[in-house]
């Protein structure tokens, strides 16, 4: 009938049959069915229980219930079942139709499902087959899918991060650019591509596209930290190759140039973006070199190359080097040149290398220019019969060859007034004579500095305003001034009116000093040597002593006339004419300096002296003279002069000439050294021989303060006091007794810088009798003070580095170990004896190269700071380091040896692994979903992380109010069995929690109340999981935990009490999904079943007309009412009461007892009901809907009892109605459950659920008179 009614319909249906429930599945294995349809009563069973068989094997198939067997709780439970529609058959309609358009309907959406989902598989498969990491999240973040690819990446399964955030799956991506782009991408809606490198615990560099849609975001990500580092090595070779001084050049087989750097461009173009690729270097350089140079550098490129084609370029035995002159800019540059072979791909080419050398070639060019121009100033001077004025100007023209200038110029300045005395000047109108204002030149600056002044480019210098430069327009200049016989005479100065290229050195400054003394020496021979007048009164004189001659000297012309007598003393030719100077040479050295005095004063302040002094004649004698002089005026010429006699008294002075030639030497010591020398008087007829000061130096007297007056003629004791004088006399004794000098250090404290003395003695004999002794002494007392800081300071270093916490070693340049602290013993093993005068031994082999680069880093004067490193400890152990080196020079700045300083980071190092071992233990807590699983996750990471092997976790039991162990450590449970409960008071473990801070016990025997004093732990680390917990760890030793310990638990203690309460939310969660799952279905049968006797009778009614019909309609309208308020009332009852207050039974329940229709039951209130806290609206309705549940059960007269329990601190309520039959009374309490016909089923659940939030435990009994008796207790 069913196909007939079907085809009928018009619709194209393929029918098949089943006349029970195993046929069927057998053809739904079978055959390609799109859609089945079931009526409610088969003969095996029926649709119901057909469905869930089907619904076993196949969850997709569309399963139709078509039956006129229609109701409420078919229809709720062939939901539950799993039909996709239920249509029951009405008369009113045309059933098959409509079951024809439900079968279209069902089986299209059913076939677009099955096509959706092969399309995703395929598309699954290729995004397995895909070379990418691939992975899709959803509007909130959370991963949908990821690929194989992908999974093998972060070595993860897809189905453990499915479901999860990808900021919770990938902490370390979270305030990174990573996902500043992704939120971007998803916000705009726009893809993003860009390569990131993902830090800890990932490291390495992708290339990231990500897509977003409606849906989420795809993210197609590539690794790609091979080809980032290679593109890194060579961006650095190419920033090398760019920024290096050295030209290179890239040729092939044409010569053209196929790469040129920064530097190539510079020197031949003078620009750095300049492009040469694809010419010819021969074009390039042009005329920039010789032909000659030109030639060479093709002969060197072509033999190169020819060298290639014999060996293949293999061998690389076909270098060439050769050294070139470039013109680049305005000057030449030098180049040494290197061209080497070598074959990209199937090509030839040759590189080109080349290295300016100018500066060393120019050093050389400069050392020729200058003995050139030495040479050519010997020539100048070394001329015969040349005038003074010739001589000058041939001077002034070296000098313009030599510095390349085109003016060359001798002045006198005299004041402001500047006068030109010998030019060399071609082509310019400048003469000898010319006369121009100080001010106007640039010798203004020559003579203020006294002073070498020069300037290559009198713009650059600032001077474009200098009248020098606007009137004569001289544009580079170099003057020194000019002394002529002591006296400043002016200026040798060259000049140009253009630039010069290079600025003025040492050599061009030096050389023009020399080039003024030269023209000095030029001018002061030149001057008028007039002979000198002799005036008769000399004449007279000489006459009467014998071997005695005159000389007369005039100042103003530097002449000094010899008679033929002092010719004759002095042992000279009759034609000898000295100068001032070379008359004062004859002198003894000893007496030169008081006859030049002499000299001097008698021509400054016209005072005569008579002195009695030694000559040396030429051939060496030694002559005793007296030497008089008397400065006069000349009064035939006018000019002073200084005259005077000149007598030998050799044989006069013979006798005592030792005592006075040993005081004359020691006499020219005394004045004019600047040492502390002092002379000492000796006495030795007495006894022991006895010491007065004779004379003290100028340098004694300045550096003591003492002076030859104040000490002369007095002992040691008298002028430094009996203990000091004491002490100095004994050496004076010493060394007289000795006859020998002595050296030795005293401390004579004469002032605060004069207290330590370096003092050096000497004897004077004559005939074998000391008559003096001569004493040095040298002020060390800032050296002494120096060595004692130096030494203090060297002591504080030595302990410093023998107390410091680090290795401190010292080797020399070959890498012998020369210094080996206390703590590189300690750190490393070795002792000094096995290390000092070795091989550094914390260098393995295959580190002797890194060691090598370090030392020559060093030895170069780099400094290496914080490097980390890895070295092994005589027993083997490794160590992570880091390591600090610098160079240790001596005075002049050479390297003589290098300080290593190396830091034990292992522990630190360790800790990080550490850390981050604590970080996926928090993936793997955040993943875990129950506190039985994060509790095994925790104690495993407390001992295989943290190394804390007696470690247990407990979970808080708030209906228990106790601790309650979830789990501990093998070690743990080994050593004590099963953990123990704690609760309220119960041991420290309890006083933690309680307290909610950590507590650290070194000692708990001695720190606190343990839970079992004779436990076999002693110290003990717990922590608080919030409210959730507790988790400890122990050993049985004391002070057992350090810091880190303590710091890592703490942290290990944050992430579990994160991963309960997240797993307490989730729990929460699914408790609540069950209720609302549980609630709606009460709602949806309750509401269904009025609702269909309310439409039933109002067909009746329309049907029939009979009013009466209307009274069951409002009836269920009512009922559907109660429902909805009771439903509002549970959905609105908090699981908390936030604001409570002191409340009055009595007065409550009578209130409540006045909302209720009550008709003639009766409210019994017991004495000495309760006071309560809580919220009164909620008792009222609590109230309500006992007192309505009492009067619907228990009837119109029921008599209801409100009073206070004896035993507890709670109340009770009872009826004497008829009661809850003791089977039910578990279930009341539920919602939806009711006995009454007119109930709704969620007034007592309404009660359980404000009792609760009352922190209330709620029961039923039977009551004493019968019915039902509901008791309140507060929960434990």
């Amino acid at each position: 009938m069913t196909r007939s009614k079907l085809q009928q319909t018009g619709t194209e249906i393929n029918y098949l049959s089943a006349d029970g429930v195993d046929e069927a599945l057998q053809s739904l294995a079978t055959d390609r069915i799109d859609c089945i349809v079931t009526a409610y009563s088969l003969e095996d069973s029926d649709g119901i229980g057909l469905t869930e068989s089907i619904r076993q094997q196949n969850d997709e198939i569309p399963i139709i219930l078509f039956t006129g067997q229609g109701s409420e709780e078919i229809a709720s439970k062939a939901t539950r079942a799993g039909v996709s529609d239920y249509l029951p058959i009405r008369s009113e309609r045309d059933n098959f139709t409509l079951l024809a358009a439900r079968i279209r309907t069902l089986a299209s959406a059913a076939r677009k499902q099955q096509e959706a989902e092969q399309t995703k598989r395929r598309f699954r498969r290729t995004l397995e087959r895909a070379t990418d990491a691939i992975y899709a999240v959803d509007g909130d973040w959370r991963i949908e899918y990821m690929n194989e690819k992908m999974a093998d990446r972060i070595d993860r399964e897809p189905d453990a991060v499915v479901g999860r955030t990808i900021w919770e799956e990938f902490p370390s991506i979270v305030g990174t650019e990573l996902e500043d782009k992704y939120r971007t991408a998803m916000e705009t809606g726009e893809p993003v591509s860009f390569e990131q490198r993902l830090g800890g615990p990932f490291d390495y560099w992708v290339e990231v596209r990500a897509f977003p849609d409606d849906d989420g975001l795809t993210v197609f990500s590539r690794e790609i930290t091979t080809e980032r580092e290679r593109e890194l090595e060579l961006e650095r070779s190419d920033l090398i190759l760019e920024n290096i001084h050295d030209v290179v050049f890239v040729l092939d087989e044409q010569g053209d140039i196929e790469f040129a750097n920064t530097a190539a461009k510079q020197l031949l173009a003078g620009d750095r973006s300049a492009q040469f690729t694809g010419q010819q270097l021969e074009t390039v350089v042009g005329d920039r070199i010789s032909e000659s140079d030109a030639t060479r550098f093709s002969q060197a490129v072509r033999s190169t190359l020819d060298g290639i084609e014999g060996d293949s370029g293999l061998t690389g035995l076909y270098d060439a080097d050769l050294q070139l002159d470039i013109l680049s800019g305005t000057s030449e540059r030098t180049l040494d040149v290197r061209v080497t072979p070598f074959q990209s791909q199937k090509n030839k080419q040759v590189l080109v290398v080349a290295r300016d050398v100018t500066e060393q070639s120019e050093v050389k060019r400069q050392l020729e220019r200058e003995r050139d121009a030495l040479q050519a100033l010997q020539t100048v001077m070394a001329e015969s019969d040349v005038s003074a004025e010739s001589r000058l100007q041939n001077l002034l023209a070296v000098g313009c060859q030599t510095l390349g200038l085109e003016i060359g110029l001798v002045s006198r300045i005299q004041e402001s007034d500047y006068t030109v005395q010998a030019v060399h000047a071609p082509g310019a109108d400048i003469e000898a004579g010319d006369q121009f204002d100080l001010e106007a030149t640039y010798c203004a600056e020559v003579v203020s500095t006294d002073s070498v002044c020069s300037f290559a480019d009198a713009v650059s210098d600032g001077k474009e305003a200098h009248p020098a430069y606007r009137e004569f327009g001289l544009a580079s200049y170099i003057g020194v001034p000019i002394v002529v016989d002591g006296t400043r005479y002016g200026t040798v100065n060259f000049s140009s009116p253009t630039t010069r290229v290079a600025p003025f050195g040492v050599l061009e400054r030096t050389f023009v000093e020399l080039l003024a003394q030269l023209v000095s020496a030029e001018i002061s021979r030149s001057r008028d040597r007039a002979k000198l007048e002799r005036q008769e009164f000399l004449f007279d004189r000489v006459q009467n002593i014998a071997d005695v001659g005159i000389w007369e000297y005039f100042p103003s012309r530097g002449e000094l006339t010899w008679s033929d007598g002092v010719r004759q003393i002095h042992g000279v030719d009759e034609n000898y004419e000295p100068s001032l100077e070379e008359g004062l040479e004859f002198y003894h050295p000893d007496d030169r300096e008081m006859i030049t005095a002499a000299v001097d004063r008698a021509i400054e302040n016209g005072e005569p002296y008579d002195l009695d002094l030694r000559i040396v004649r030429t051939d060496g004698e030694v002559r005793d003279v007296r030497a008089w002089g008397e400065y006069v005026d000349d009064t035939q010429r006018g000019d002073p002069a200084l005259r005077g006699v000149f007598q030998d008294i050799t044989e006069r002075k013979t006798e005592g000439r030792e005592h006075r030639e040993l005081a004359e030497e020691y006499e020219a010591l005394l004045e004019t050294s600047g040492d502390a020398i002092f002379l000492l008087d000796v006495d030795t007829a007495g006894e022991d021989p006895s010491f007065e000061f004779a004379r003290l130096s100028p340098g004694y007297e300045t550096q003591t303060g003492l002076t030859t007056e104040e000490v002369r003629g007095k002992t040691p004791r008298e002028v430094f006091g009996d203990e000091q004088g004491t002490d100095l006399e004994v050496n004076y004794t010493r060394c007289v007794d000795q006859g020998a000098p002595i050296s030795y250090r005293e401390e004579l404290d004469i002032g605060d810088d004069a207290r330590f003395w370096e003092t050096s003695l000497a004897p004077v004999t004559v005939d074998g009798k000391t008559v003096r002794v001569v004493g040095i002494a040298r002020n060390v007392t800032e050296q002494v003070e120096r060595e004692r800081e130096l030494e203090a300071t060297n002591q504080r270093l030595e302990s410093l580095i023998e107390a410091t916490p680090l290795t401190v070693m010292e080797i020399d340049t070959d890498g012998t170990v020369i210094r080996w602290n206390d703590e590189a013993e300690n750190m490393f093993g070795w002792s000094r004896e096995e290390v000092l005068g070795e091989f550094n031994p914390i260098v393995p082999d295959d580190q002797e190269a890194e060691f090598a680069s370090h030392k020559q880093r060093a030895l170069s004067g780099e400094r290496i700071r914080a490097k980390e490193i890895r070295r092994e400890t005589k027993d083997g152990d490794e160590l992570d380091l880091l390591l600090s080196v610098a160079p240790i020079t001596d005075s002049d700045g050479k390297t003589t040896s290098i300080l290593a300083v190396l830091e034990d980071i292992t522990e630190q190092k360790r800790l990080e692994t550490r850390l981050r071992s604590l970080q996926e233990t928090a993936q793997q807590l955040s993943g875990a979903e129950s506190s039985e699983e994060i509790g095994a996750i925790a104690v495993d990471a407390a001992a295989e992380i943290i190394d804390l092997d007696i470690t247990g976790i407990w979970e808080y039991d708030e209906r228990e109010d106790a601790l309650v162990p979830i789990t501990e450590t093998p070690t743990a449970r080994d050593l004590f069995g099963a953990s123990p409960r704690f609760t309220p008071g119960d041991g420290l473990a309890w006083d933690a929690f309680e307290a909610g801070e950590t507590q650290v016990y070194d000692d708990v025997q001695t720190e606190g109340q343990p839970h079992n004093p004779n436990t076999e732990i002693q110290s003990e680390i717990l922590v608080p999981l919030g409210e959730y917990g507790l988790i400890s760890t122990g050993s049985i030793s004391t002070q057992a935990f350090s810091e880190t310990d303590i710091d890592l638990f703490r942290i290990l203690g944050a992430t579990v009490e994160a991963a309960l309460a997240r797993a307490s939310r989730e729990a929460e969660l699914h408790r609540q999904n069950e209720r609302l799952d549980q609630f709606a279905s009460v709602v949806a049968h309750d509401l269904r079943n009025p609702l269909s006797v309310a439409m039933g009778f109002l067909e009746i009614a329309e049907e029939t007309g009979n009013a009466e019909h209307f009274e069951k309609v409002e009836s269920a309208h009512d009922r559907i009412e109660r429902l909805i308020e009771d439903l509002l009332t549970l959905a609105r009852v908090e699981t908390t009461i936030e604001n409570a207050e002191e409340i009055d039974l009595e007065s409550i329940t009578t209130e409540a007892w006045g909302y209720v229709d009550t008709d003639e039951a009766t409210l019994t209130i017991a004495d000495e009901v309760l006071t309560v806290t809580g919220d009164a609206g909620r008792l009222t309705q609590l109230f309500e809907n006992l007192f309505r549940n009492a009067v619907e059960h228990g009837g119109d007269d029921v008599i209801v009892t409100v009073g206070r329990l004896d035993e507890d601190d709670g109340f009770y309520v009872a009826d004497n109605g008829s009661g809850i039959p003791q089977e039910r009374q578990e279930e009341v309490f539920n919602h939806g459950v009711t006995s009454s016909e007119g109930g709704t089923g969620f007034g007592l659940s309404i009660v359980a659920d404000i009792a609760k939030a009352h922190d209330w435990t709620v029961s039923v009994t039977d009551g004493t008179d019968g019915g039902a008796r509901f008791e309140f207790k507060r929960s434990k």
